[in-house]
């Protein structure tokens, strides 16, 4: 059945379950998205299986260097377009939502390349019939159960609230053109009145445009005009609008229909009618936007399960060594008591700070965002030290690493299927609990509206209160990342206490590496020295918080989380190589 089939019971009112579940259907929609091209590409997985060249030339290494090659070029390719090209973010920015920033492209192609290459080796070495054979365990057992059930929740709650949703298939069929929007400028020159007495024709201007997806006009004149919608006065449908000579008119979407200058209707016609006895030189730019531009939803949630999906089924492609040592900590952490405590003491402190008043006069949910994305923050982390003293310390002391290191597996599989599985851990954490932060801050408009008798906001403003959250929810999960790889590397010689005072030691330091520097500039020489020494030595924290952004009521732009991501990946490879230093040589007998 369509969604249009479904009737809205509640859309068509006030309901507060309308506007609240309307930005978790954009969720459940995007993970529905997700999880099918999963699906696509496990078909794919199967053609290219077929290939048998394939086994080969993996054996030789030779996919290995073709996948490399692959990556780089694809990745530059998308760099030189990137670099001169303006990717329609000047509609974007003008409209307030805010995409790529172009002086940026470097970290951003860095980061699309990166994406590329999941894609390109997942091609190439998850087709292989071993990792066919092996898929069902991987995702029916174990973490990739856990990831499943989540992202199966998540959606379902979605979904559920389709009769919610008015007209839901506006917001599917916009996808298309999410693609297209335009940005197109005109010129026209349009003749005077020939004396003071006697008014100027109307002159047709040849634009053409689709009243549902314009969303910006900008007119400007060097003498007074006046633009209509028929050639004559009396035939005119709407109001006419008077432009003063050089006054631009800037007209946006936000300001309303009524106040457009063209008139938003089907096959509508533009005359203009110079009022002045000089010619007129006019400059139309017209920019055309989705109808639903929360539709971008749908592509950002469906690109995270379909980058996160590819990369835990290359991990079991590529090396099944590294994957079985991830997989069977994950799932040793997971199963016990800790996690679930964690989940339930963070979930209902949030659910909390939708009703807590924080006496912030009107910007409560700033708090909540802040709160929550940080209680988040800390549960991942103090979990991923703990499975890292756990897995990593306690089995090296209990001579458990020295029964699985006396197999056909290398030290650095160790370490590097350890590090992995602390990754998983903390992505299942940041599942769980972000779905929980987002639905509560898609709420929390609602409730502060009611709370001051105000009128209730569109659902429009929850979903982007809660597409504002995405950005802090990926930056923390990149920052328990780089403190989770360090976890590790240390538990190789340090036990759990001294491992927890170094990586909370670590935690403050790193927050507070640009006051330390900032504070011994031009101070004495020695204390300079060390300050520099801990910004180059510890990760610098502050980068992947987003409280100024909270504060200020700004958007995190893409090329904030591309560097963020590039240094969380230079970061964990640094630690994944201190950690094979240290365990080299580790006595485990």
């Amino acid at each position: 059945m369509a969604f249009d089939s479904i009737v809205p019971m509640f859309a068509l009112t006030d309901f507060w379950m309308s506007r609240w579940l309307t930005p978790v259907w954009f969720l459940g929609v995007g993970i529905l998205l997700g999880v099918a091209i999963l699906g696509l590409f496990l078909g794919l997985f199967y053609v290219v299986s077929q290939f048998k060249g394939l086994e080969k030339f993996r054996r030789d290494g030779v996919a290995h260097i073709v996948a490399i090659v692959l990556t780089l070029a694809l990745g530059g390719a998308f760099a030189a377009f990137f670099s001169v090209t303006n990717m329609g973010s000047s509609m974007f920015r003008e409209l307030g939502t805010g995409v790529f920033a172009t002086q940026e492209w470097a970290v951003n192609s860095i980061a699309f390349t990166m994406m590329v290459g999941v894609v390109v080796w997942s091609v190439l070495f998850c087709s292989s019939s071993r990792f066919l054979g092996e898929l069902r365990s991987l995702l029916f057992e174990g973490v990739g159960l856990y990831m499943l059930c989540t992202l199966a929740a998540v959606a379902s709650i979605g979904l559920a609230a389709s009769f919610l949703v008015d007209q839901p298939m506006n917001a599917i069929r916009g996808i298309p053109s999410l693609f297209t929007a335009s940005n197109r400028s005109f010129k026209f020159e349009v003749q005077g009145s020939p004396d003071d007495s006697t008014q100027a024709a109307f002159k047709k201007l040849d634009v053409t445009f689709d009243p549902t997806s314009l969303a910006i006009v900008q007119i400007e004149s060097n003498r007074r005009i006046l633009i209509a919608d028929a050639p004559n006065i009396s035939e005119l449908k709407f109001k006419a609008t008077t432009i003063e000579a050089n006054t631009p008119l800037n007209w946006s979407v936000k300001d309303g229909a009524a106040a457009c200058p063209f008139p938003l209707t089907a096959a509508a016609e533009v005359y203009a009618q110079n009022q002045e006895i000089d010619d007129a030189t006019i400059s139309v730019r017209l920019v055309s936007a989705p109808p639903v531009y929360e539709s971008w939803t749908f592509l950002l949630v469906a690109s995270f399960v379909t980058i996160f999906g590819l990369l835990f089924m290359l991990m079991q492609a590529v090396s099944p060594k590294v994957a079985a040592i991830a997989l069977s900590a994950a799932k040793s952490e997971l199963s016990q008591p800790l996690p679930s405590i964690l989940i339930v003491i963070v979930a209902l402190a949030i659910l909390l700070f939708v009703f807590l008043p924080f006496h912030t006069f009107g910007e409560d949910i700033k708090l909540l965002k802040d709160c929550g994305v940080t209680l988040v923050l800390l549960a991942a982390t103090f979990q991923a030290v703990w499975s890292a003293s756990t897995s990593v310390n306690d089995e090296i002391e209990g001579r458990t690493a020295l029964t699985l290191l006396s197999k056909p597996i290398h030290r650095r599989s160790f370490i590097i299927g350890k590090i992995l599985g602390i990754v998983w851990i903390v992505l299942f954490m940041f599942l769980v609990l972000g779905s929980v932060e987002l639905l509560a801050v898609a709420y929390k408009p609602i409730y502060d509206a009611r709370e001051s008798s105000l009128e209730q906001p569109p659902w429009q403003q929850c979903h982007m209160e809660m597409l504002q959250t995405f950005p802090g929810l990926a930056l923390a999960f990149f920052q328990a990342t780089v403190l989770g790889a360090i976890s590790v590397a240390l538990g190789t010689r340090f036990s759990l206490i001294a491992n927890f005072t170094i990586c909370f030691s670590i935690y403050l330091l790193g927050h507070l590496t640009p006051t330390i520097v900032d504070s011994a500039a031009g101070g004495l020489p020695l204390v300079e020295f060390f300050a520099q020494l801990i910004s180059a030595v510890v990760p610098n924290l502050s980068h992947f918080s987003m409280e100024a952004a909270i504060d200020a009521d700004v958007r995190v732009p893409w090329s904030v989380i591309s560097s963020v991501l590039v240094y969380t990946t230079i970061y964990g490879i640094a630690a994944t190589l201190i950690g094979l230093l240290l365990f080299e040589d580790r006595d485990l007998a």
